[in-house]
Order: structure tokens, then C-alpha cells, then sequence
């Protein structure tokens, strides 16, 4: 359901996008207000750019979303304060934890939106350290800095 949800989501947002570009083209001048001379085959070129963004907004969801292993050999008692630091030094809060999981929210309302509400990081306990699930690049770059944090080079 969660794969489906962000799909609408981003087949919006990848249509509010271009109808923001395009507006935008409009008011400058830079392309004419007629749909018929804006795109080749005039109105009837918008179900193709429509099913074209269901296309890559049925498979955006796979590509941008990614869990990540991150090897702890303390358990997460030892390195929850650590954790918890280092998030928030990247603007995220801890929005909840239990016995199995936590998850983290970032702070900033802009940073929120641009991700639309997308920005969640959950962390999934295991034996031997955690999974990061999230946003392709947050968690790569988040599970970077935290196995660096947490696993320090000797």
C-alpha cells in the first residue's frame, strides 16, 4: 500500500512540477500560451507526457527508496545517544522508537515538502546493528556518516 501511495504522490508531483515550468515559460515570454503550439500533436500530447509520468511514477518508488545494512558490533543501547546525536545534527528528530524500530523526521518544513512528506528514516534493530530504510540519498548519506560514527577506524 505504501509503494502505491508514494506512486500518486509523485505522478502529482511530477505534474505539478511541469505545469509550474510551463507556466513559468508562458509569463516569460519564452513559449506561447497555445497548447495546439506548445507541444506537437496539441492537446492530445498531454495523455502521452500524463501516461509517461504513470511510467515513471510506477517505478520511481523502487529506484528512490532503498534499505541500507549498517554492522554495529554494540548493541543499541550502546549507540542509541550516539545515533540520536548524529540525526540531529542532520536537522532530523526522533519521532518514535520502540523494541524493533525507530524512525526519524526531518525538521525543516522546506526540506519536508521538497521530499513531499517522504523525508521518514526508519531504522530496524537487528543482532548485529540496523537496517536504514529511506530516501536513496538521505540513507546513503546518513548511514555513511553514522557507520563512520559508529564504527570508528582504529
Amino acid at each position: 500500500m505504501k509503494y502505491l501511495i508514494r506512486s500518486i504522490k509523485y505522478f502529482f508531483y511530477f505534474a505539478f512540477l511541469t505545469t509550474v515550468i510551463i507556466l513559468a515559460l508562458v509569463a516569460t515570454g519564452l513559449a506561447e500560451g497555445d497548447i495546439d503550439t506548445m507541444f506537437r500533436g496539441g492537446a492530445s500530447a498531454i495523455w502521452k507526457i500524463a501516461a509517461f509520468f504513470v511510467l515513471v511514477a510506477s517505478v520511481y518508488p523502487k529506484v528512490g527508496f532503498i534499505r541500507r545494512k549498517i554492522q554495529v558490533e554494540r548493541g543499541w543501547d550502546e549507540i542509541r545517544g550516539l545515533t540520536i546525536g548524529y540525526m540531529q545534527e542532520r536537522q532530523y528528530e526522533l519521532e518514535s522508537e520502540s523494541r524493533e524500530t525507530v524512525t526519524f523526521r526531518h525538521r525543516g518544513a522546506l526540506n519536508r515538502l521538497t521530499r513531499m512528506y517522504e523525508d521518514r528514516i526508519t531504522l530496524t534493530l537487528q543482532e548485529d546493528g540496523f537496517e536504514m530504510e529511506g530516501l536513496r540519498k538521505d540513507v546513503f548519506r546518513i548511514s555513511a556518516g553514522l557507520d563512520y560514527r559508529l564504527n570508528p577506524q582504529q
